[in-house]
């Protein structure tokens, strides 16, 4: 009997042994090493934090996280998607995610993390602009579009207790705050501009005008067809108010700090730029005491936005870990993280309160709150969007350099009508051009 219970006892043991023996070996067979993908290299504290969290939680996952510069980012995507040698979780912008998106690179999501993004937490003009075919892919994560950071310091000097709520005082303003030496040469913007660099971006910056004046760059047509949206009094009115405040009131000047870097240094009084900045000023120059306004009033009231989104590739070696640490990363603790430590502005603004982190940084509330009559919009969803931004941009640059076009609206017409053909000519090539 008691024989009979030493063999029992030593079978059970050895059959535990066997088991954790086997179980290790599996475990050891499922280790996942997470690869995730990001092109604003300052965010990369907020994957961190999200990561080793999830990694706590999941001991068997190792995420690493790779950061590169944005135009640098850009290309790399560019070579290393289709070719399906890319990692499992990548950024990608609104202005490229289309591209992809249609090209068949990125997995539709599944239907948990469907649900989720149509779940009330997000804008829905993300959810629609991520749809395609009736299918959703990914989900929004941060990013913004401008306001109006403003000098406080420098307005009281000149006299103004408060930011410009039209085109029109932003002007009168700019031309109060603006300074220069005893030849005449400017000192300090009185707005700072993006009137150079590489890409895209100088033409989104134009919109900033533009759909104020009541234009835009591309229209959607009842057929669901596009055609350029600035060949009109709008374009050209965007445009004149540009070369005005160069060429008649020099108010900027392509020889000036420009951008953020301009604004933190206190060469220019206004700049108009995402949230990011505010988070730049407490790292860089805390000293400077400033205001965050809406963007200002002209035949139309809002601004632009655009956002980054986290998606899994077709080539993801993990793809249900990476939808997982997709949708974890959406917690309102790191999305709250990403405001208040880094200040970029999180998508996740219908169910995350956020009221304590605009007690401590005000400046935040007018890139979250938004008055009634205050429009939120984007460019159009479109796989050739940054194709057309970029000649446009081309175009733009030339054009702002040309004190030729000062008074003159004949000038003025021609370069906005040549911009508007070439937008044209790259839908009709991209098959999406149609009028009716």
């Amino acid at each position: 009997m008691r024989k009979g219970k030493m063999i029992s006892l030593f079978l059970t043991m050895l059959v535990l042994s066997v088991l954790f023996v086997m179980g290790g070996v599996c475990q050891a067979a499922k280790r996942v090493n997470l690869l995730v993908w990001t092109g604003y290299p300052e965010t990369i504290p907020f994957y961190e934090l999200a990561a080793r969290d999830y990694e706590k939680e999941h001991t068997n996952v190792k995420i690493e996280v790779a950061g590169y510069a944005l135009r640098d980012y850009e290309r790399k995507l560019a070579i290393s998607l289709p070719a399906g040698a890319c990692a499992d979780v990548l950024m990608l912008g609104s202005e490229f995610f289309p591209r992809y998106m249609s090209s068949g690179y990125l997995l539709p999501n599944p239907p948990k993390v469907d649900a989720f993004l149509k779940g009330n937490r997000y804008n829905q003009l993300f959810i629609s602009w991520q749809t395609l075919e009736g299918k959703t892919y990914g989900l929004p994560l941060f990013g913004g579009g401008p306001s109006l950071f403003w000098n406080k310091t420098m307005f009281a000097e000149a006299g103004l207790s408060s930011a410009p709520e039209t085109y029109g005082e932003l002007t009168e303003y700019a031309r109060k705050l603006a300074k220069y030496d005893e030849k005449g040469n400017l000192i300090r913007s009185g707005i700072t501009l993006r009137l150079s660099g590489s890409g895209s971006g100088v033409a989104q910056k134009w919109t900033f005008k533009l759909w104020p004046a009541g234009g835009r760059q591309v229209v959607k047509t009842p057929s669901g067809k596009y055609y350029n949206g600035y060949n009109n009094q709008a374009g050209r009115d965007a445009l004149k108010w540009y070369i005005d405040a160069l060429h008649k009131y020099h108010i900027d000047d392509i020889k000036m700090k420009h951008d953020a870097e301009g604004f933190t240094l206190q060469k220019a009084a206004m700049l108009q730029r995402e949230s990011w900045v505010i988070g730049y000023l407490k790292e860089h120059a805390p000293e400077v005491n400033y205001g965050v306004a809406y963007m200002p009033k002209w035949r139309r009231w809002g601004a632009f936005r655009n956002w980054k989104s986290m998606c899994v590739p077709i080539s993801s070696k993990y793809p249900d870990i990476a939808w997982d640490f997709v949708m974890y990363m959406q917690q309102p603790k790191y999305v709250k993280y990403m405001l208040r430590e880094i200040g970029w502005v999180p998508c996740r603004t219908e169910d995350v309160d956020y009221k304590d982190i605009f007690k401590e940084t005000p400046q935040f509330r007018p890139f979250l709150v938004f008055p009634k009559d205050y429009i939120i919009y984007a460019d159009q969803p479109l796989p050739c969007q940054d194709e057309y931004q970029t000649k446009l941009a081309e175009r733009l640059i030339s054009a702002y350099t040309r004190k030729d076009l000062l008074d003159n609206p004949e000038g003025i017409a021609k370069v906005i009508e040549k911009a508007a053909k070439e937008t044209d000519e790259i839908l009709k090539e991209a098959g999406f051009y149609g009028v009716k």
